[in-house]
C-alpha cells in the first residue's frame, strides 16, 4: 500500500501509477483502486493534521512562542506562502469556472550567514538584462506595454547603466563605438537552505493561516532568532502574516522579482524600448540599493504627466500601469529594505515557494484533471508530505499499524458483545 501511493501521488496520474505498480511491484490495479488507495491516505494524514492544528490553537500564548518539546529551534528560519490552481468538479453549476486556487506554504531552515556590510550592494547582471527582464515580467503580470521587443540582450546591457541620464538615447550610447570594460560579474549568493517543509490545502486563507502558523509552531520556528516571511504583494498573504506571524517578530519581506516587474512595466509604460531602458535600470537600482522613496518619487512625476487614469482604462493602458505601480510600491514599501535583509543573511525572493508550486501542480493542476474537494485535499496532503524535508510520511507509515482497524486497544476495556 505504501508504495502503490506513494506512486499515485508522485506520477501525474492515477492511471500512470496502476501502470508503475504493474511494471515494477508486478501487481496488478485498477487505476480506481489505486485512487481509492491514495485518497484513503491522504485522509488519514489529513485528520492528523487537523488534530496537530487544533492540539496548537489550544495552547495557551506563551507557549505558542516557544518550541515544542523535545524541538530545537534554527537559528534562521523564513515561511513564505503562495497560491497554485486546479480544477474542481463538484462546484455549483452556475460557477463561472471549474478553476480553484489552492494554498501552498513553504517553512525553510536558512544556514546562518549574517554580514557586517551589503554582501552584494551593485544590482546582479541578470537584472540588468533587458530582454530576459521583459519576458519575465510578461510571464508574471501579463500586462506590459506592446512596442518593439528587444533584439539582444548583449547590446541591452552594456550600452545601459545605472548612471545612464535618463533622457540619453540609448541608440548614441550602443553605437558609441566604446566598449564596456570588462569585470567581473555580479552575482547575489542567495542564503543556502538547510531543509524545507511544504504545507498545501484548498482551505480558505483563514483556515490556511492556522494550517501555516501550526506548522511553523511544530518545526520550532517561532522560537528561532532569526525569522521572516516572504510573499508577494497580495493582499491574501500579509493578511496571514498579520494574523499569525508579526507578534512572533517574523520580519516581512516583499518579493523583489515582483517589484522588479511593477518597476520594469511602468519604466516602459508611454515610452519606447531605448527611453524605457535607463530608466529601469535606474530605478531598479535605486529599489535594490533600498531607495524606494526616490523611485515612488519619479513614478509619481510620470504618473502626473501622463494624466489621470480613465474609468475603461485597459490593463495595458500606460495610466493604469504606472498608477498600479505607485499604489503598489507604496503600499509595499516598508517591506523593501533590500540591504538591511542581505545584511541579516535573510533570502529576498520567493523562489522556493515559486518552484514548490510547479512541483505540486505537475501532479493536480491540468486541462484533463478535475478532482472533488475531498480528493483534492488528499493529493494536496500528500504530495506536500512528499516534498517534506522532515519526512512526515515516514513516520506516518511507522505508527499506522497501531492505529489500524483490527488492532486492539488494551488500555481501554474490551466491549460486551449485544
Amino acid at each position: 500500500m505504501r508504495k502503490v501511493v506513494h506512486l499515485g501521488t508522485k506520477l501525474g496520474s492515477f492511471a500512470s501509477a496502476a501502470d508503475s505498480a504493474a511494471e515494477t511491484l508486478e501487481i496488478t490495479l485498477t487505476t480506481k483502486r489505486v485512487e481509492r488507495l491514495t485518497e484513503r491516505i491522504g485522509h488519514e494524514r489529513v485528520v492528523q493534521r487537523e488534530l496537530s492544528i487544533a492540539e496548537w490553537e489550544s495552547l495557551p500564548l506563551v507557549e505558542k512562542l516557544a518550541a515544542p518539546t523535545g524541538i530545537k529551534a534554527p537559528e534562521v528560519a523564513c515561511v513564505s506562502c503562495d497560491g497554485g490552481r486546479m480544477q474542481r468538479c463538484d462546484l455549483p453549476a452556475d460557477a463561472k469556472s471549474h478553476w480553484c486556487e489552492t494554498k501552498i506554504g513553504v517553512l525553510l531552515e536558512i544556514e546562518p550567514n549574517p554580514h557586517d556590510a551589503d554582501p552584494c550592494p551593485q544590482v546582479p547582471d541578470k537584472f540588468l538584462d533587458l530582454v530576459c527582464m521583459e519576458q519575465m515580467t510578461r510571464e508574471i503580470k501579463g500586462a506590459v506595454p506592446k512596442g518593439q521587443t528587444f533584439e539582444s540582450s548583449k547590446k541591452s546591457v552594456p550600452a545601459l547603466t545605472a548612471d545612464t541620464p535618463h533622457d540619453t538615447p540609448r541608440e548614441s550610447v550602443a553605437t558609441s563605438g566604446k566598449e564596456p570594460a570588462e569585470r567581473e560579474p555580479i552575482v547575489a549568493e542567495p542564503p543556502v537552505v538547510a531543509s524545507r517543509d511544504v504545507i498545501a490545502s484548498l482551505a480558505d486563507s483563514t483556515a490556511f493561516g492556522k494550517q501555516l502558523a501550526a506548522h511553523t509552531w511544530s518545526l520550532g520556528f517561532a522560537a528561532a532568532q532569526l525569522k521572516s516571511f516572504i510573499a508577494d504583494g497580495s493582499s491574501t498573504n500579509w493578511g496571514i502574516w498579520q494574523r499569525h506571524f508579526k507578534h512572533l517578530e517574523f520580519v516581512p519581506i516583499l518579493d523583489f522579482i515582483h517589484a522588479l516587474t511593477y518597476v520594469f512595466s511602468a519604466s516602459m509604460a508611454g515610452r519606447t524600448r531605448e527611453a524605457g531602458g535607463p530608466i529601469y535600470l535606474r530605478w531598479i537600482t535605486w529599489i535594490w540599493q533600498g531607495e524606494v522613496t526616490r523611485v515612488i518619487a519619479e513614478v509619481a512625476a510620470r504618473l502626473a504627466e501622463l494624466g489621470a487614469v480613465p474609468e475603461d482604462a485597459t490593463e495595458t493602458d500606460p495610466r493604469k500601469i504606472v498608477a498600479d505601480t505607485l499604489t503598489y510600491l507604496t503600499n509595499q514599501q516598508s517591506r523593501m529594505n533590500y540591504p538591511t535583509y542581505r545584511r541579516m543573511g535573510l533570502p529576498i525572493t520567493s523562489s522556493h515557494i515559486e518552484s514548490t508550486v510547479k512541483q505540486i501542480s505537475r501532479r493536480v493542476k491540468g486541462s484533463e484533471k478535475f478532482w472533488t474537494a475531498s480528493g483534492g485535499e488528499a493529493l494536496l496532503q500528500l504530495r506536500a508530505d512528499q516534498l517534506c524535508d522532515t519526512a512526515p510520511l515516514a513516520t506516518f507509515w511507522l505508527n499506522r499499524p497501531h492505529h489500524s482497524t483490527g488492532t486492539r486497544n488494551y488500555n481501554q476495556p474490551a466491549k460486551t458483545p449485544a
